[in-house]
């Protein structure tokens, strides 16, 4: 093709035909730069394409994890709610407005070293941060949800409940008295409970009436019921945020 125009170019020169060779010189030049553009214009369609297609898998990818996150959270929030019943329960005994055991008290005072919080599924938002593919997300208001539901600074709460555990509440109360009947159960499915029994040593356990008088073990009590009830409220507004950013996300993928 390229020897049959050179060909076409050669003869009109030699003919003296300039004009002709001009207006087939231009015309070849128009040729060229039409098909440039259709080429580019190709180009970019894969491009878009390929693009879309990253889109459409990258929501997919986050709309897996939020399912994974609302059902994380859902167990949160039955797990904190049945601790706020135990630690009211204490208080209630505590204060003497119903009538309790030392068992009974202890029983519900079991979780007070609980430590464990919300782990949300963030491989996919942490990949598209890594990355900067975030950017491939073209609705900006569903990208910005998506940022924000995963900075929303639940942290916060759960760092304050676990230091306090940690540095304050567990080493007051490992020398206030016996701690009894904890265990906890293993990945792989194994109860395992703490050793030896308080009557495995000479020492007596605390009274009803000591905890009672211990102004320490009230206030943490009241404390980790309003952190923990804090806490509920901002899970259950995560929850309802999940719904709808998933609900977005859905309604963006359906959408021509």
């Amino acid at each position: 093709m390229i020897k049959f125009f050179r060909h076409i170019r050669k003869r009109m020169l030699k003919e003296n035909r300039f004009t002709r060779y001009t207006l087939y010189a231009i015309g070849e030049i128009v040729l060229v730069v039409i098909g440039i553009l259709i080429a580019l214009q190709i180009n970019n369609w894969n491009e878009d394409r390929k693009a879309h297609f990253q889109e459409v898998e990258i929501l997919n990818n986050l709309r897996t994890d939020l399912q994974a996150d609302f059902k994380e959270l859902s167990y949160q929030i039955a797990s904190k709610k049945k601790m706020v019943l135990e630690y009211r329960n204490c208080l209630e005994i505590l204060s003497e407005n119903k009538e309790g055991s030392i068992e009974e008290l202890k029983r519900d005072l079991k979780s007070i070293f609980q430590v464990g919080g919300l782990s949300l599924n963030k491989t996919t938002f942490n990949n598209l941060e890594t990355t900067g593919e975030i950017r491939l997300i073209r609705n900006k208001a569903l990208a910005d949800s998506i940022v924000a539901f995963y900075n929303s600074g639940y942290e916060g709460w759960e760092t304050a409940l676990r230091d306090y555990t940690r540095n304050i509440t567990a080493p007051y109360f490992l020398s206030f008295d016996h701690i009894t009947g904890f265990s906890f159960t293993d990945d792989d499915g194994t109860i395992r409970t703490m050793p030896f029994n308080p009557s495995d040593f000479s020492k007596p356990g605390r009274t009803l009436e000591e905890y009672r008088q211990d102004y320490f073990i009230i206030n943490t009590l009241r404390q980790k019921t309003w952190n923990l009830e804090a806490l509920i409220d901002k899970y259950q507004g995560l929850q309802l945020y999940v719904e709808r950013l998933d609900r977005g996300i859905e309604h963006y993928l359906d959408s021509p």
